[in-house]
């Protein structure tokens, strides 16, 4: 039995060699499918000789270290992941299915990722064959998702919303603690009376409840304007819990209706959705109120902010409490589409119990009491104003300008937003337009290509007196409507002012600035994707509206 188990041993042993050699040399092309792929065969291979000859765990060791001494240079053999890789293949027996249909030609292999067809996993509980995106992910996200997440279902659940979304291990690590799967959907709202059934599991599935912003901390005497401060003081974070799509608009914006004005808390646009999103801030319990105020609000910014290729807005009140009875009362009669959720944030500690345990601050006072006594008046004033300086609550820091600024705001936020709308139009649209070019309007110049903008922009005395920089990706002659001539192209503004930076865009919110940063603060990814996001959007309505025109005019005909 020994020899014939060394025997089989040695041979199981030759094949997945061969396997992972013959991985490592596709890696350039596929690397992560690839090695998904030899880490699931390695694992099937060891479920395949547990049944057979009934390997125990002793024999993974074995396994591991006589595939370092072939693969030295190789990590992620070591007995722990090969554990993983057995409980990988555990979890996904359909996950051989092919992997790659159709390698990409040599020429594209080095400007974009492989396209990896979904895996099939099938779960007989759901009753049905399940399409699950397992070779877009990371390994590291799969060992995360077997340690943490154990039904099949929920597991699905991560997996697609990892890849649609582009989450980092960390992010799906913080979704999965917070427990979105639970969240996502979970609200009460109206959207199956007011929205069309197209878009109303879209809809509900795009919002969440309760909304977790652990990341506030606010007394138990916070004023609504203290929650609105701090979500904008975090607007990167509550945009990654609000979810994708979510471009934010603004703060307190201002609608005048009838005369007079009103301020919404907060201001949003869903690139999905294609609608505005009005969000209402409450600091305490859900009153019933409230959706009839809602509903005004979203009356009021459908007249005034709602384009012709935009659906109709929608509110999402957010309060600390609610009693889903009142809640759905509140909404039965309302004629917009509204969702109702809670939200939870840390508190602060209560200032009675603050005043019986000595903060780390009370202690070094005490400790430092000594010299205190001997500062002068003077210093003692210093050092007050300082640390009042330095409490400031407020995004307000006023930071000059500087060339240097200038250069890593575009190196870290213009050049990869650029480059990512220009990708997308390009390539979705190259050969359906005669001509396609990006342009910039600057001072009095016109520079086409990214090369052409990043060789003025190094030049500094470029900058000199630049107010604003426009930005329009231009796309010419539509082949497939013949003798019409249509052009498509949305100018997106870069504003430089000294204290700040922004954009705004043509026939977008009156050309007010949408997003205006400091520029001590960078833009963050989740940011160059909704402003991508937004412009594209754009420009696909302009060519819907174009094709509609032309269909039109032939019917007509």
């Amino acid at each position: 039995m020994s020899s014939e188990l060394d025997k089989n041993y040695g041979q199981i042993l030759q094949h997945l060699k061969e396997k992972i050699k013959q991985a490592r040399l596709r890696a350039s092309v596929v690397v992560n499918a690839q090695m998904l792929q030899v880490y699931w065969e390695i694992g099937q291979t060891i479920l395949e000789q547990q049944k057979k000859l009934g390997w125990g765990a002793k024999i993974i060791d074995r396994l591991a270290a006589d595939l370092k001494i072939e693969f030295g240079d190789m990590k992620g053999l070591s007995v722990r992941n090969l554990k993983y890789m057995r409980a990988f293949a555990e979890a996904y027996p359909q996950f051989m299915q092919p992997l790659v249909a159709q390698l990409q030609s040599t020429d594209n292999q080095s400007a974009e990722i492989v396209q990896v067809e979904p895996a099939q996993f099938v779960n007989q509980s759901i009753n049905e064959i399940v399409q699950v995106p397992l070779a877009q992910l990371t390994w590291y996200h799969h060992t995360t998702l077997l340690d943490k997440v154990k039904e099949p279902e929920v597991r699905v659940f991560y997996i697609q919303k990892a890849v649609e979304n582009g989450w980092t291990r960390d992010m799906l690590v913080n979704q999965i603690e917070s427990g979105l799967y639970k969240r996502q959907g979970a609200l009460i709202h109206n959207f199956k009376q007011t929205l069309p059934d197209y878009q109303t599991d879209l809809a509900q599935q795009l919002f969440k409840d309760p909304y977790q912003f652990d990341f506030l901390m606010l007394g138990a005497a916070a004023r609504e304007r203290d929650l609105e401060n701090a979500i904008i003081n975090h607007i990167t974070k509550v945009l990654i819990e609000l979810g994708d799509g979510f471009a934010f608009m603004g703060r307190q914006y201002r609608l005048e209706a009838g005369g007079q004005e009103y301020f919404l808390d907060l201001l949003f646009y869903h690139t999905k959705l294609r609608r505005y999103v009005v969000i209402d801030l409450k600091i305490g319990d859900f009153l019933p109120e409230y959706a009839g105020k809602m509903n005004f609000y979203l009356g009021v910014a459908d007249d005034k902010l709602k384009g012709p290729m935009d659906e109709a807005s929608i509110g999402l009140i957010l309060c600390k409490t609610k009693n889903k009875i009142i809640a759905e009362y509140a909404l039965r009669d309302t004629s917009k589409p509204i969702g109702i959720a809670e939200y939870r944030i840390n508190e602060r500690l209560p200032e009675d119990i603050k005043g019986e345990l000595p903060s780390i601050e009370e202690l070094e006072q005490k400790l430092d009491k000594e010299i205190q006594e001997n500062i002068s008046e003077v210093e003692r004033r210093l050092k007050l104003v300082k640390e009042k300086v330095k409490a400031m609550q407020t995004e307000e820091l006023q930071t000059p300008a500087t060339y240097q600024l200038l250069q890593d705001i575009f190196d870290k936020s213009l050049k990869p937003l650029f480059q990512q709308i220009m990708t997308k139009l390009s390539t979705d649209f190259s050969a359906e337009f005669m001509t396609h070019r990006a342009m910039w309007q600057l001072k009095d110049t016109l520079v086409y290509g990214i090369d052409g903008v990043e060789d003025f922009w190094r030049k500094e005395e470029n900058l000199k007196g630049v107010n604003e920089i426009e930005f329009q990706y231009q796309l010419r002659g539509l082949k497939k409507i013949g003798t019409e001539n249509v052009d498509v192209h949305v100018p997106l503004k870069l504003i430089i002012h000294t204290y700040w930076y922004g954009f705004s865009m043509l026939n977008h919110n009156d050309h007010q600035p949408f997003l205006k940063k400091m520029y001590h603060q960078q833009i963050a990814t989740e940011e160059i994707q909704s402003i991508s996001d937004l412009l594209v959007g754009k420009v696909l309505d302009r060519i819907e509206w174009a094709i509609e025109d032309f269909e039109t005019k032939k019917r007509k005909k």
